[in-house]
């Protein structure tokens, strides 16, 4: 454990690339690691598959058009606040990803890639983190579209199921926040475990609720305190050896940070 100040290797010159499936994944799952970035003068781009448009139990009341240019609205409040850029839209359809071909979807992420020449990528690994069909399909696409460059960028993934409460785990599952089921991730060796508290707490939770479409069903299962224990928790994985040193040294440090490897 320790108090964390800053990201080795950041600065003007670092430039982080997170790929995601939908609006909210990034604050859920990548804030601090994205706003820890931004806050050390390095740049963050964000990607997202698409805008979420089937995410409401109340389809004619919150209509996909309606809904797709709600999301994209709060994306952009939340990346205000992370200091990253974006949105870069993709245009896939919400709950779709898993029909696109690998190859395709690999070459779209590859395209980012190119044009941003990131230092680090940040998405999800093969579970998807909650099992979630397009969040498997973007983990793919980006492991894919790393492997391939030339020089590959550091490609850390987010095991941010490891490190849930399980008591958090249990209500999460009532508002089927799993598909399917529950998160069956575990700690591996090299993975980051950070804690978030302070102002970086403060920061992922204004990120949060830059969604409010979305995170009413949570809150109101876990309640505020609770909602706030599953927000400081998180966790990164290495996927390569570039990640493997990058994140060996990683300091994420937007205010109180508390970080061990596992």
């Amino acid at each position: 454990m320790g108090s964390l100040h800053q990201v080795p290797g950041s600065g003007a010159g670092t430039t982080l690339l997170a790929v995601w499936a939908h609006p909210d994944d990034e604050s859920y799952l990548g804030a601090g690691l994205m706003a820890a970035v931004a806050n050390s003068g390095g740049r963050v781009i964000s990607a997202t598959a698409g805008l979420g448009e089937r995410g409401t139990d109340d389809p004619l009341n919150n209509p996909p058009h309606w809904l797709a240019s709600t999301r994209r609205h709060e994306l952009e409040q939340a990346l205000e606040t992370l200091g990253a850029d974006g949105p870069v839209v993709l245009g896939y359809p919400d709950g779709g990803c898993d029909r696109v071909p690998d190859r395709l979807g690999a070459r779209r992420v590859g395209s980012l890639i190119e044009e941003f020449r990131p230092d680090v990528v940040l998405s999800f690994g093969p579970d998807g983190v909650t099992g979630h069909p397009d969040h498997q399909a973007v983990g793919r696409w980006t492991a894919l579209a790393v492997a391939a460059q030339d020089r590959p960028p550091a490609l850390v993934t987010t095991s941010a199921a490891a490190v849930w409460p399980d008591d958090i785990v249990e209500r999460m599952h009532r508002v089927d926040a799993f598909f399917p089921g529950y998160p069956d991730d575990e700690l591996c060796a090299g993975d980051v475990v950070v804690t978030l508290a302070g102002d970086a707490l403060a920061t992922k939770l204004a990120a949060l609720r830059s969604h409010p479409s979305q995170i009413g069903p949570l809150v109101a299962e876990l309640g505020e305190a609770d909602y706030v224990r599953l927000a400081a928790s998180e966790a990164y994985r290495p996927a390569n050896i570039a990640a493997s040193a990058w994140l060996s040294g990683c300091l994420l440090g937007v205010g109180e940070v508390a970080l061990r490897l596992a």
